[in-house]
């Protein structure tokens, strides 16, 4: 019988898993296996604040490391991001600055670039570019910019911010416009430099701008690319993904397009026959993709070099880093180094389950610093076997490695460890937009989903009483003379209904135990015609009972199902801050990621399905049951349209419900005004006007109502709508 999560410790769960790891070199390299325990290293040192719930390194420049921390910033649930700038050698802090935001940041020749909202932070409809002394911290000045600001990007005499009305260039001196872009190329998502050409992409396709000027040079909407329909422009639109000075490549789909830096003719286009690849990454003259391969691709002409797939694994490879020879990333729990031949050098299987962070590691002069699980390692880039690893008390966020230090951030502290000796150039290449950086990306979207919204009760705190002070505790000597009352008998049975849907009903129960009292929630079948969908749907349930995320059944019967009491509720009656119950249906996101890896779709998610214990972490409940009533129930405002319509559901399904769920819990209302969606629903026809741009985007693009619009797997639309919340 499983534990009921609320028994179960923050502590209890990141030690539960097993430290061993082991590495096997295969291909060119001598094969080697390691079973040993992993050297354990100490920190150099640590750094942490009474007031800041979590840190997030960001960089370490000049030998100053700038590290970001959250806090919450009074009690109506508003949070704020300190800087600090803290000498590497002496570990003094030479300033901070508290921003109510933070939306992007640069360090660029002794400045530091930030965009932040104005004000208190309580509305975000103003944001403004911030300059700051590297040394110091004093501002240098201040300039306002449009509305989120997603790419910062500081080259020459210029910082580029572009956001939702184009492009903006400021001069880097002194903070004036140097020009702005014309407002009818819209919203950009992304931006890059190269030479004197600002190449970006918004929705209506990719755009090459004069950096002196911001002139329009070439535009390309995907439409009769290279003379033919290669690519559905409509269906996916054209998307800038990297521009070097012999290609700028885009992507539509699975096609992937190369097109002439200087009047943006076609060069070539491959198609990776998958349209969920990774970020590609360049090393000289070969562009390397993970989506259900890896491909190495030339970026002269097109010609697929070779693909590895050796592995055979279900999950796609993740961000690509490049370095000693070979391409690296985590396919499946499983580090994969290929060398630059398409030949396998080694793998490390990772012990502990993740929660599919971005930031997952960095290399410098032959090792691969890895944060996944619980722990940081430290793996040889040669054959995979651990240098040292280091496993603290609390959850980790991220990690910034430069030529000086390692940095992981935690949510109780920073750690700094030294590296021994001077470096050479990082062997992957780096990339000065925060928003386009690795570590960028990766800590906005631990930010959000590990950090800003904390505040995760822990299981040792101090009781409290019914108006939520702490109960005094009584020594010897106050104790009153005579006996004190014995305890009334609790009450026993149903307890309260807590929930209720078509076919069943939901009660708190305390019953008696071999332990005493205790309470769990049971969910009755209300209708006896479905007692035999019901109980193998329950016990097809039951079986996924040892899951990560997955609500147990603790015990069941033909019309009935024992669950543990998950004290936080279900998302639907939550009175949590709304940054907690993004982390929770984040949480929430994994699970059902998972147990898409494995087949399973849900196919039922609502609100009163994710379940909150006492440390805020989402489960998953009502597993087959939406199966089983398919045939039998009404619709729902939840319903993808493909459900209504009575066809099958898929991941996309679950995609479609989980954005909805987001939605709930962004605006407490259900989609379409609470009213079941049609078949022809589009987002267009839900309230979006309480939330941001970014938002909005992707709640849009997640409730689509052709499914192939949509995010196409759920782990990809957790990391949109964590990133785009943090924004927010």
């Amino acid at each position: 019988m499983n534990p009921s999560p609320s028994s179960l410790s923050r502590r209890g769960f990141l030690t539960a898993y097993g430290t061993v790891g082991m590495a096997t070199a295969v291909g060119n390299a001598q094969t080697t296996t390691t079973t040993s325990e992993e050297s354990q290293r100490e920190p150099d040192w640590t750094f942490s604040k009474a007031d800041i719930d979590a840190y997030y390194p960001f960089e370490t420049a000049d030998g100053v490391a700038y590290v970001l921390g959250s806090s919450e910033s009074d009690r109506t649930n508003q949070y704020e991001i300190t800087l600090y700038a803290i000498d590497q050698a002496d570990r003094t802090t030479l300033w901070t600055e508290t921003l109510p935001s933070l939306a992007n940041m640069v360090i660029e020749d002794g400045t530091v670039f930030v965009t932040t909202t104005t004000g208190d932070g309580e509305t975000q409809q103003n944001y403004e570019l911030r300059a700051f002394d590297s040394k110091n911290g004093d501002e240098q000045w201040r300039h306002p910019v449009h509305e989120y600001p997603r790419q910062l990007t500081a080259e020459g005499d210029s910082i580029y911010v572009a956001g939702n009305r184009g492009i903006e260039a400021i001069d880097i001196d002194s903070g004036s416009e140097v020009w702005q872009s014309d407002a009818e190329i819209g919203a950009v998502h992304m931006l890059s430099h190269v030479g004197s050409t600002i190449y970006t992409t918004t929705n209506a396709g990719v755009y090459a701008l004069s950096d002196e000027d911001g002139k329009e040079q070439w535009h390309r909407d995907g439409q009769n690319v290279g003379g033919s329909d290669v690519i559905d422009a409509d269906r996916n639109p054209l998307r800038l993904q990297l521009a070097t000075a012999k290609g700028i490549l885009c992507r539509s789909g699975s096609t992937v397009v190369s097109f002439d830096p200087e009047n943006g003719d076609t060069q070539w286009t491959a198609s990776l026959d998958n349209s969920s690849y990774s970020e590609p990454v360049l090393h000289e003259d070969t562009v390397y993709f993970w989506g259900d391969s890896l491909f190495a691709v030339s970026v002269g002409d097109g010609t697929i070099r070779w693909e590895y797939d050796e592995a055979n694994r279900r999950e796609r490879g993740r961000s690509v880093l490049v370095a000693d020879g070979a391409v690296f990333s985590i396919v499946d729990q499983t580090i994969v180094a290929v060398n630059f031949d398409g030949s396998e050098r080694w793998t490390f299987e990772l012990p502990e389950e993740d929660d599919y962070r971005l930031s997952w590691g960095d290399i410098v002069d032959g090792t691969f610093y890895v944060v996944h699980g619980s722990k940081l390692r430290a793996l040889s880039t040669e054959d995979g076997t651990v240098e040292w690893s280091f496993q603290p008390d609390e959850e980790m966020t991220t990690i910034s490695v430069s030529e000086e230090a390692v940095l992981l951030g935690t949510m109780e502290s920073l750690y700094c460890f030294d590296l021994p000796q001077s470096i050479p150039d990082m062997l992957v290449e780096e990339t000065t937009g925060f928003l386009t950086s690795g570590v960028g990306i990766a800590l906005s979207s631990v930010l959000l989903g590990s950090g800003v919204f904390v505040a995760y009760r822990r299981m040792n705190a101090e009781p409290e009483s019914s108006d939520g002070t702490p109960k005094p505790e009584l020594d010897s000597e106050s104790q009153p003379d005579s006996k004190p009352e014995p305890e009334p008998e609790p009450e026993y049975g149903r307890l309260e209904r807590i929930a209720s849907d078509e076919f069943t009903e939901t009660f708190r129960v305390r019953e008696r135990s071999e332990d005493g009292p205790r309470v769990v929630v049971k969910k009755h079948l209300t209708d006896s015609n479905l007692i035999e969908e019901f109980e193998s749907a329950v016990e097809r349930w039951a079986d996924l009972s040892d899951r990560k995320g997955v609500v147990p059944v603790l015990d069941f019967g033909d019309d009935w199902a024992e669950l543990p009491d998950y004290e936080g509720g279900s998302l639907a009656d939550s009175e949590r801050p709304t940054g907690e119950r993004i982390k929770a249906l984040s949480d929430a996101n994994m699970t059902v990621h998972r147990a898409h890896g494995d087949g399973l779709i849900h196919g039922g998610l609502r609100p009163e399905t994710i379940l909150l214990d006492g440390d805020g972490r989402g489960g998953v409940s009502d597993w087959e049951l939406a199966t089983a009533f398919t045939d039998h129930r009404d619709s729902s405002p939840y319903d993808a349209p493909e459900q209504v319509a009575g066809e099958a559901a898929d991941e996309r399904t679950d995609v479609y419900r989980l954005g909805a769920i987001a939605y709930f819990v962004l605006t407490g209302d259900a989609p379409a005004g609470a009213s079941p969606p049609t078949a022809d629903d589009s987002p267009s026809l839900q309230d979006y006007s309480s939330l941001s741009p970014e938002l909005t985007d992707v709640l849009s693009t997640a409730m689509a109502s052709n499914p192939d619009d949509r995010y196409q797997s759920v782990v990809k639309f957790d990391d949109m709508l964590r990133w785009a919340t943090f924004r927010a």
